[in-house]
């Protein structure tokens, strides 16, 4: 269903009563409360459920790859020192070959154990994009046409994209690390205490201690606002470019190209200002771990040479494996302290996600199915609506029956009222009160894709994807033959437009059919709603940029394609209302005559008044 982007909104309501919008319809994600920490986690884990098996894989294998680093490491320090220790007290020097088999072996015990993290942290990094945007696009779908007039495109594309990325690399490329580094210092002291000494393990413990638990608390709080207030930041530069982008020519057209970069060079700066005190904790995080990392082997040595084995000269190999062995772990703790930052941006990020996933559905779906048929009966009865961005009522107690099989065309000046109706058919927005029927069932009971198989809607404003202009029609019928693409773009009279292309049906349609002209889009839209063969066909201002013969064509050919469907037409051109079945005449939000054309327009009234003026 090609539907209009115009905004609607969303009152409250008190159950049983007439106003029949949910409480819940104002909200949006922008005023909803940020959840907890907690929160946050057990969602994200409930999230990404399918990848925790990877995950723990990948991070098993960083921890034996570091702690098989660190004993290469104390390996090699271990032979050092013993050979020199030999060839200073003229002892034979010792057997040097079972260590470099041993270090040799945990080489490639290290190389493959690197390359299965690699590998599944990268199926966890994919799969995780997967899961966490599968859930913002099955978020959007419930809240959907909706979400298109009361969220920002831009704002929706950085949530789903940037903000998705940054939660990814937490899960594929900063968990892993971070535990291993939590865990390597506990295996690593553990066994300095029991193969060289107690003390020597004590005095590397403050050191783990103040870069596993201390240094990453450092400058938390105020690295998590910058990365609340960048993420935002980001969002807005996403809006300007979409905007920018979008609105080209008429940017270029009124020479404001320069305000355009301007202002982008405005918020380049402000996510640089916001992203500043992130850089300044992180460096100051790593120059508190570095200074610790050179530190604790110094202390470790002091401490180890106090040791009378050490005094004696047989303690000297340990003491140097265990200082190569604190070296090498203080390193690998690092993994925290990128964690902190990679936290924040994640948490910050996570947050916006969870904004979109959980933003209450304005217009909840029914469960009862609508029957399919060829033409349906639509009747607004008693429909008051307003918008929430106006005071006044866009319609007031406006009842009106269109009646199966027949051509209803709804009538009136701009801003009377007319696209409202069409736009709560179809259930953009709740009405304040009354009830829209098709067969007598309340659209409200109705699911929304019983609704929209059965209800078809050209607007004025037609999106086109960047596809073919095939499957631009078969939108709403993917399984349709080219024959039947052919017969619904014949039936549009856009078929001759598109043969006379030089790959015809296959033509690359720019995005938002931009390579088109108006009223070729507006067919190719119309096209593609007869392709689905509906009951009710909404058609609004669908003939605004064709001309008179062409629109006639048009008109023609789509009673032709659906001789019995109840087609409901919105318009301006009064001319044509004479040809239809029944009139409505719109004026100030309220139905002031209906009837029979040539009835109408046989006595002094609305229409006679408005036909008159148009001529």
């Amino acid at each position: 269903m090609t539907a209009s982007k115009r905004p609607s909104g969303s009152r409250p309501h008190e159950d049983g009563g007439s106003d029949r919008r949910s409480t819940t319809g104002r909200a949006s994600s922008s005023t909803q409360r940020l959840p907890s920490r907690a929160t946050l986690v057990r969602w994200l884990l409930q999230v990404t459920r399918p990848v925790l098996s990877p995950l723990l894989g990948s991070t098993l294998c960083r921890i034996t790859d570091v702690l098989s680093g660190v004993a290469l490491f104390s390996l090699g320090a271990y032979a050092v020192a013993q050979t020199g220790l030999a060839m200073a007290t003229g002892a034979p020097a010792p057997a040097i070959w079972p260590i470099l088999a041993v270090m040799a072996g945990l080489s490639l015990l290290k190389a493959a154990l690197r390359y299965a993290e690699q590998f599944l942290g990268h199926l966890v990094a994919f799969k995780a994009l997967e899961l966490l945007r599968g859930q913002i696009f099955r978020s959007l779908i419930p809240r959907s046409p909706r979400v298109s007039a009361t969220s920002r495109s831009g704002d929706l594309l950085s949530r789903a994209t940037k903000d998705v990325d940054r939660i990814e690399v937490f899960f594929a490329h900063t968990f892993a690390p971070a535990v291993s580094a939590a865990v390597t210092p506990i295996v690593v002291l553990t066994v300095i205490g029991l193969k060289v000494s107690w003390p020597v393990a004590l005095a590397a413990l403050p050191f783990a201690v103040l870069q596993l638990l201390i240094v990453p608390r450092l400058g938390f709080t105020a690295s998590l606002d910058a990365s609340r207030s960048a993420s935002a930041a980001r969002a807005d530069l996403t809006q300007h470019v979409t905007d920018t982008v979008q609105g080209m020519s008429e940017v270029v057209g009124y020479g404001r190209s320069q305000e355009r970069l301007d202002e982008m060079a405005r918020i380049d700066a402000e996510i640089a200002g916001a992203a500043r005190p992130t850089g300044q904790w992180a460096s100051v995080r790593r120059g508190i771990n570095q200074l610790a990392s050179l530190t604790a082997p110094i202390v470790v040595i002091m401490v180890g040479a106090m040791l009378p084995a050490t005094s004696s000269g047989a303690g000297i190999p340990l003491l140097a494996a265990a200082a190569a062995a604190v070296l090498r772990m203080t390193e690998t703790v690092r993994g925290v302290e990128e964690l902190a930052g990679a936290l924040n941006a994640s948490f910050a990020s996570a947050e916006r996600v969870w904004e979109v996933v959980n933003a209450p559905v304005e217009v909840h779906d029914g469960d009862q199915e609508l029957t399919g048929g060829i033409s349906h009966e639509v009747l607004w009865q008693g429909v008051t609506y307003s918008y929430p961005s106006t005071a006044a009522q866009a319609v007031r107690g406006v009842s009106v029956r269109a009646r199966a099989g027949k051509w209803t065309c709804i009538v009136g000046a701009s801003g009377s009222g007319k696209s409202t109706l069409a736009q709560l058919a179809v259930r953009f927005d709740e009405p304040d009160s009354g009830r829209i029927l098709i067969d007598g069932q309340d659209v409200a009971d109705l699911s929304a894709i019983s609704l929209y198989q059965e209800i078809g809607m050209v607007d004025q404003r037609v999106h086109l994807m960047r596809a073919t202009i095939a499957d631009n029609v078969r939108l709403t019928a993917p399984s349709a033959s080219d024959a039947q693409v052919v017969r619904a773009c014949r039936a549009a009279c856009i078929d001759e437009d598109i043969e006379a292309l030089e790959d015809g049906y296959d033509t690359l349609v720019g995005e938002r059919g931009q390579s088109l002209s108006g009223g070729q889009r507006q067919r190719l839209a119309l096209a593609r709603a007869l392709l689905a063969r509906p009951g009710v066909l909404i058609l609004d201002e669908f003939t605004s940029h064709l001309d008179p013969d062409l629109d006639e064509r048009v008109r023609i050919g789509v009673r032709t394609y659906l001789p019995q469907a109840t087609i409901i037409e919105i318009t301006h051109r009064l001319q044509w209302s004479e040809q239809a079945d029944h009139v409505v005449v719109m004026d100030a939000g309220t139905v002031v005559q209906a009837g029979p054309p040539a009835k109408l327009l046989a006595e002094p009234g609305p229409l006679r008044t408005l036909t008159a003026r148009g001529r």
